[in-house]
């Protein structure tokens, strides 16, 4: 019996196989997994908002907003929600199928216009896909407020967009506003730099963007990069759906978001800190040392170091003279713990610079490579002190050829540099040369030729053993530099022919991104500027208006009212602030500065 059951469930298994074989091509193919269809690439569909657009009477306690989507959805990034004007606590939310309630876990402030913006916070659960973003506007009392700004948010330096800033408008139109309140309304800029604030009052207002590092919604001068316009504002244009603006944009559509159409153009700098104080100081070695200060244009009337004669003191400022370095050209060795007064101007707690003395106790650092008081074993010591040469063929008729040292230079013998020209019938001249101490650095020296680089020859700038003699009084090691043109034939040129000069101005040709100055000029009146040796690239030129004729950018000043120099990139066309250099090509660009800076 038993036997014959076993027959029986075999030949129904045979059966079921044949069957299966019959009916599809691929019944028993384990091989292959089965297909899951196309991705899903479409975002979330919002079905419906409760309460509604726009709604009235919205409660001031514990009130809630719920989200449906046509599909399950989740808040992907909490720090892309932000609500305007902020509250302290945070808007928090639960999952409820395909709902999203949202709870508002503060008191709302009574008749107050409220907007919700999700920015790209939420999407859908399965691929990710960001929801479009969202909009929503109600109010605590019977009306909504219906009036809406724009406007661009850009680093004041590179001109190019600065995302995700706060951008805060107050009704408290003191310089304090941002530093201890709240904002009455707020958006934050997109990724080019576009912001729109919406649903806002007709009402003056003083407008502020801010980094907010923090995200406490409070301005931080010591964190934070600010832009504010001089003068006070007052909406006028009133929001509705047909608004282009106030759409929602696909940030990787160039065109769409380039159209949009910007109210202010805001300019964010760091600021130029204007409480003065000592900030740190300390010493890099026995003989070396620093003191930094808080805010630039330091006035030290007297720094007197114990011990030391002034005149074995080298002092050297920061171009913004916001720092100095000190080294101590002594015999003997200094005590372990150096004591110096200083004598500066102060800001006291009334925000006046009044006259300081300080008294500042400097101990050595910490030898290197030392480990639990241990220290390394004794190297053999120097003999000589290597200079760090600078130079590029391409730029030496323009930069020279720089020797920067550690230390200071306290003795040298010019006489004794040689710059000799091999021509290109291996004939050697000696020629003459300038050779200066670079003013800002007086560990650097620059040499320029007097006369014009030659194609085809070849030059060499030697600097003996001994010519120069550094604070340790230690001789320099032999420098042996060899420099000749570029001989590269795809090599090109721009040159700059500018009119309309009226002032000093900086002009550099930097690369596309705007972060590497290729060279730089400074220029006060109508001029032409080769730019010579370029690789084919794109390139753009940057100007900046030298208000004070130092040299440098300046940034500005929230409460001093200033803003930053003014930086405009040249246009080759409208829009269009990159040049195209070929290989082999000298272009020329006509560049009217007044025209440029109207």
């Amino acid at each position: 019996m038993q036997k014959n059951g076993r027959v029986l469930m075999t030949a129904l298994a045979m059966a079921g196989f044949l069957l299966c074989l019959l009916l599809s091509k691929s019944c028993a193919n384990t091989t292959t997994p089965p297909s899951g269809g196309p991705k899903d690439t479409i975002p979330p569909v919002l079905l419906k908002i409760n309460p509604e657009f726009n709604a009235t009477n919205f409660p001031r306690y514990d009130g809630t907003i719920s989200l449906t989507y046509d599909e399950y959805t989740v808040v992907k990034n909490v720090a892309e929600i932000y609500l305007s004007p902020p509250i302290k606590k945070r808007i928090t939310h639960k999952i409820k199928g395909k709902n999203i309630v949202f709870s508002i876990p503060d008191t709302l402030a009574e008749n107050r216009t409220y907007t919700l913006d999700f920015g790209e916070g939420l999407a859908d659960n399965n691929e990710g896909n960001i929801a479009p973003r969202l909009v929503y506007a109600f109010s605590t009392g019977d009306t909504v407020d219906s009036l809406y700004i724009t406007g661009n948010i850009i680093d004041c330096q590179t001109l190019q967009p600065v995302k995700k800033a706060l951008v805060a408008l107050y009704t408290d139109h003191s310089d304090s506003a941002c530093f201890k309140i709240f904002p009455d309304a707020a958006s934050k800029s997109d990724e080019w730099g576009f912001f729109s604030i919406r649903n806002i009052s007709d009402t003056l207002y003083r407008i502020v963007a801010f980094t907010d590092s923090d995200n406490d919604n409070r301005y931080d001068p010591t964190k934070d990069q600010i832009a504010f316009l001089d003068t006070l504002i007052r909406p006028t244009e009133v929001v509705r759906d047909s608004i282009y603006e106030l759409k929602s944009f696909d940030m990787k559509d160039t065109l769409a978001c380039m159209e949009r159409n910007s109210m202010f153009e805001l300019l964010m700098f760091s600021e130029l800190q204007s409480v003065q104080f000592l900030k740190n100081s300390g010493r890099r070695s026995e003989k070396s040392g620093f003191l930094s200060f808080n805010a630039p244009d330091v006035e030290i009337s007297n720094i007197e170091f114990f011990g030391v004669a002034d005149s074995s003191v080298i002092i050297q400022y920061a171009p913004a003279k916001d720092s100095l370095d000190f080294w101590i050209n002594t015999p003997y060795k200094l005590e372990d713990s150096l004591l110096l007064k200083l004598s500066y101007k102060r800001t006291d707690s009334t925000g006046v610079l009044r006259d300081t003395i300080e008294n500042i106790s400097l101990g050595l650092p910490k030898p290197e490579g030392t480990s639990g008081g241990q220290q390394k074993k004794d190297q053999p010591k120097d003999t000589v002190f290597k200079f760090n040469v600078a130079a590029k063929n391409e730029n030496i008729a323009h930069d020279g050829i720089s020797l920067t040292s550690a230390l200071p230079i306290i003795r040298w013998n010019r006489d004794m540099l040689v710059l000799t020209a091999k021509n290109p019938r291996h004939q050697i001249d000696t020629i003459t040369f300038k050779f200066e101490r670079d003013p800002q650095e007086i560990r650097r020296f620059i040499m320029y030729m007097d006369r014009e680089i030659k194609d085809g020859h070849e030059y060499e700038f030697i600097v003996p053993q001994g010519a120069f003699f550094n604070l340790d009084n230690l001789p320099n090691a032999e420098v042996s530099n060899k420099f000749s043109l570029p001989k590269s034939e795809d090599a090109s040129s721009i040159t700059l022919v500018l009119n309309g000069v009226d002032t000093r101005y900086i002009v550099e040709l930097v690369d596309k991104e705007r972060k590497n100055v290729i060279r730089k000029y400074n220029v006060s009146g109508d001029t032409s500027l080769l730019f010579p040796y370029l690789k084919a690239d794109d390139y753009s030129v940057r100007i900046t208006e030298d208000r004070n004729q130092n040299g440098l950018f300046d940034s500005g000043n929230f409460l001093d009212k200033r803003q930053p120099e003014k930086v405009r990139m040249y246009q080759t066309s409208p829009g269009v602030y990159i040049i195209k250099l070929p290989e082999m090509t000298d272009l020329e660009q006509t560049i009217n500065i007044k025209e440029m800076f109207k």
